[in-house]
């Protein structure tokens, strides 16, 4: 067995500090959450959380565990993300009480790396648990984005986004992020141990922060060596491009469609008149909220055709989708018409991209909704509750793509390129962004309404979630937002914005990729090994014990 060691800091003997260590960690981890200045936080956020595991945790009773774990994350989750369940004018109350669930219901998830690290530390010592939590803590944020009822948001590898550390991203991606981060806060956990012997100690520690320092040294070198190759990459093809922000109310613009698309059509031509010619032009998710191409609406899509063609522009937009299935090959999950019930459809939240010149049109139909928001999760085996879960703003009860294929497009000097279209909550998914560079796509657009959420961090949050993944695949993102934050992100995760809640377009030189990153070609590899390791974990400090047992019943 090996020797078990204390630390500097004297262990909490009562619960209430106990439950000060659990909300630092916390506070930490909110403090250090996009679009904080204060993202090397992470460093040392889990600290006080790991600190508290290594002396108390096997001797906490389950309910303490679950207590201490809970508050722990209800405080990050407060700090970080409280935005979602925030008053809006006009506000629906269904979108304010989802918010409210989803802070009473996240932290549970959260807590799950701890219970695991509580369970191996009850069985074994503190230095095993200490090496399982980067495993764990990284293995189960990858877990937490695999399901129709993930929201991996709060991943703990954005907090390093906006530094140079972030650009390792490339690599590992954002939760192999988490894995390396997590990795520092135990290495500060086990400079702050001691052994009998202080000589020892004072050689292991001066080993150890040797090893720290040299770790982030050579972390930071890497990334800046990428932030230069990039501001290197001058030569490759280039695209003159504009987001169109029309800054419109998200809930009026169901009730008045076609006024919505006559205020992009302006922003556009008073933008053309100054003498600007983007090649391609992104409007915002569901900027044309209705069914502009069924046969009702021809004379509109005529219109929007025309008005294309004349402009000699590419255009990217949101819009309302819709799929017509014949009886037996609808999902259970389809619609069944009100005019015609041996008609089922699907409405889709989706974007189309329309070139001046040719009658083709490439259409992406977003494949992650927004669980409870858009889509019941697991709606194909839950038909039975898909009206349990709509509210009144037409964009409830999505249709779930199953596709991800870039949309080709053509510049003014007859260059082809790729755009790979990523709807709202889909750029908080990198296996989405990944399969669509895979699949081609030299260039990436998040067009997202988050007006919903105005005047609070969220938008900027979301905003600094869509640089991560041009950091992990390396391309130029065109970000449109109905009211903010509409930006043009560089490959190194910079960006260029336009000033949210407010009428604009923002337009630019963006530059297309074709470098396949060794994240986009290896995935989530990391994570996944991660959480292995910590599944092994979990069961092999079980087997002594039960081993003790099948002795115990043999002789009895």
């Amino acid at each position: 067995m090996m020797q078990e060691r204390s630390f500097y800091m004297a262990p909490p003997l009562h619960d209430m500090r106990a439950l000060i260590y659990a909300l630092a960690t916390g506070l930490l981890l909110g403090v250090a959450f996009p679009p904080s200045a204060f993202g090397l936080n992470s460093f040392v956020a889990y600290v006080p959380l790991l600190m508290l595991w290594a002396d108390r945790a096997a001797s906490l009773s389950r309910w303490k565990i679950f207590g201490l774990t809970y508050a722990c994350f209800f405080a990050y989750h407060g700090i970080a993300n409280w935005w979602v369940s925030s008053w809006q004018e006009h506000a629906d109350p269904y979108l304010f009480a989802s918010g409210i669930a989803l802070w009473i219901g996240h932290p549970i998830f959260l807590s799950i790396p701890f219970y695991v690290l509580a369970s191996i530390r009850t069985r074994t010592n503190a230095n095993v648990m200490l090496w399982c939590a980067p495993f764990a803590i990284g293995g189960v944020e990858w877990l937490h984005g695999q399901s129709d009822a993930s929201y991996p948001w709060l991943s703990t590898g954005y907090d390093l986004t906006s530094t140079v550390f972030g650009q390792a991203a490339d690599v590992v991606g954002v939760y192999g992020l988490s894995v390396m981060i997590v990795a520092v806060n135990v290495m500060i956990v086990h400079m702050a141990m001691r052994s009998s012997s202080a000589a020892g100690s004072r050689r292991r520690r001066g080993i150890q922060v040797a090893a720290l320092t040299t770790a982030l040294v050579l972390w930071g070198a890497y990334g800046g060596m990428r932030e230069r190759q990039v501001a290197m990459s001058a030569g490759k093809p280039t695209i003159a491009v504009a987001a169109i922000q029309p800054n419109e109310d998200p809930w009026d613009k169901w009730t008045s469609p076609e006024s919505q698309v006559a205020r992009h059509v302006r922003i556009v031509d008073s933008l053309r008149r100054s003498g600007i010619r983007p090649d391609l032009v992104v409007w915002s998710e569901t900027a044309i909220p209705y069914t502009i191409r069924q046969p009702i609406f021809t004379t509109n899509w005529k219109l929007l055709q025309r008005w294309v063609d004349t402009s000699q522009i590419a255009l990217l937009t949101g819009y309302s989708d819709v799929m017509v299935y014949a009886p037996h090959a609808a999902p259970p999950s389809a619609r069944i018409s009100q005019i015609d019930p041996s008609i089922r459809y699907d409405a889709f939240n989706a974007a189309m991209l329309i070139q001046g010149g040719t009658d083709t049109i490439a259409v992406h139909r977003k494949s992650m909704l927004t669980p409870f928001a858009e889509r019941l999760p697991f709606a194909d085996h839950l038909t039975f509750a898909m009206s349990w879960f709509q509210w009144g703003v037409g964009i409830s009860g999505w249709g779930k793509g199953q596709t991800r294929i870039p949309l080709a497009f053509r510049t003014a000097r007859g260059d082809q390129h790729r755009v790979g279209a990523i709807i709202c909550i889909e750029s908080i998914y990198p296996e989405v962004s990944n399969d669509l560079v895979r699949n081609g796509a030299d260039v990436l657009s998040v067009i997202t309404n988050d007006a919903w959420f105005n005047g609070t961090p969220g938008p900027w949050q979301h905003e600094r979630i869509a640089a991560m993944r041009a950091i992990e695949t390396r391309r130029s993102i065109v970000r449109c937002a109905n009211s903010g934050i509409t930006s043009i992100i560089r490959p190194d995760g910079s960006s260029t914005t336009l000033a949210p809640l407010r009428e604009g377009a923002l337009s630019g030189m963006i530059t297309a990729n074709t470098e396949i990153t060794p994240f986009v070609r290896w995935g989530n590899v990391l994570p996944i090994v991660a959480l292995i390791i910590t599944l092994a974990a979990f069961i092999l400090t079980r087997i002594p014990a039960l081993l003790r047992k099948l002795r115990f019943s043999a002789t009895h």
